[in-house]
């Protein structure tokens, strides 16, 4: 689960840095109730159809009420980052995997938002940091609702081929290859870069011999191939962190490989349709880099909105 994500999560509630502060506010109060609320939700657990159904013995109850305990903890005390993203579509899993209908979940956050709402309006005075509290209140749960559902939804759209279970297996092996073989491109990165430094290098030490032209034209291409490696380095750490692979970096590569060639060409005997033709083809990766470009500014301002 990316940064990015729960990000994401926050801007689509509104939910500020203000809104966290207002929940750790009421964490001592909610800790000192915390037996009622487990009390109470029980009590009104026993009322769902089927209950015992998911609640068979002592066992399982005491689980649960630990669990329970730990998530009242959490919604209040945080930290609300991409570890409680990760929890709370850890819970939603656990429901879906036990069967658990998806409105049992909507009627037990309904359930916490008026045994919350009614806990903050006897125990604090009427002020607007109350009402700032009732809303934050309001934000977190509907998020942690949004996630928990986001699950069974996830469900209902997975077809299976074989079988759920051996596709599962299969998906999490091909999703660990892939995040080693991007690991390992890293790597690959990493020691082209040392090579990069080397041939620059090489170059400066050319220049310093005596052909300064042609070193200086040498070591303006390997300064630009290093640049180009320090962008292909960034953007695969950040796809490695849940963000998105883009394509025009790779076509930047090509770019800066014909502007070397180009550079080093212009010293050199080479007919002149040679040069044209390398100065052709670097006009239509440039093109082709700017229409990506434009069209990724378009995407990025598209999911803004």
């Amino acid at each position: 689960m990316s940064t990015k994500k729960i990000i994401k999560v926050k801007e689509n509630y509104d939910f500020t840095e203000w809104d966290e502060k207002n929940l750790i506010k009421l964490a001592s109060m909610m800790e000192a109730h915390k037996q009622d609320f487990i009390d109470a939700f029980y009590n009104r657990a026993k009322q769902f159809s089927h209950a015992s159904d998911y609640l068979k013995n002592d066992k399982i109850i005491s689980h649960h009420k630990e669990e329970l305990q730990t998530w009242v903890t959490r919604l209040f005390s945080g930290p609300f980052d991409d570890d409680y993203l990760l929890y709370l579509e850890h819970i939603g899993y656990a429901h879906v995997k036990v069967d658990l209908p998806s409105h049992y979940v909507n009627a037990s956050i309904t359930f916490v938002r008026k045994f919350c709402s009614d806990l903050i309006s006897k125990e604090i005075p009427e002020c607007d940091e109350k009402n700032e509290m009732l809303t934050s209140l309001g934000k977190i749960l509907d998020i942690n609702l949004d996630i928990l559902t986001s699950s069974y939804i996830q469900e209902e759209i997975n077809i299976f081929f074989v079988s759920k279970k051996a596709e599962s297996k299969l998906i999490n092996f091909a999703r660990r290859f892939s995040h080693g073989l991007n690991l390992i491109l890293v790597l690959g990165l990493v020691m082209m870069g040392l090579m990069v430094l080397g041939l620059l290098a090489v170059d400066m030490i050319e220049m310093f011999k005596g052909d300064l032209e042609r070193g200086l034209l040498a070591t303006l291409g390997a300064m630009l191939m290093l640049w180009v490696v320090i962008e292909l380095v960034d953007t695969e750490i950040d796809h490695l962190q849940g963000g998105r692979f883009s394509i025009k970096i790779f076509i930047s590569v090509a770019v800066v490989a014909l502007i070397r060639k180009i550079l080093i060409i212009t010293l050199s005997s080479e007919k002149v349709e040679a040069q044209l033709s390398l100065i052709a083809a670097l006009a239509v990766l440039g093109g082709l880099y700017w229409i990506i470009s434009k069209l990724e500014m378009a995407n990025d301002q598209k999911s803004k909105h």
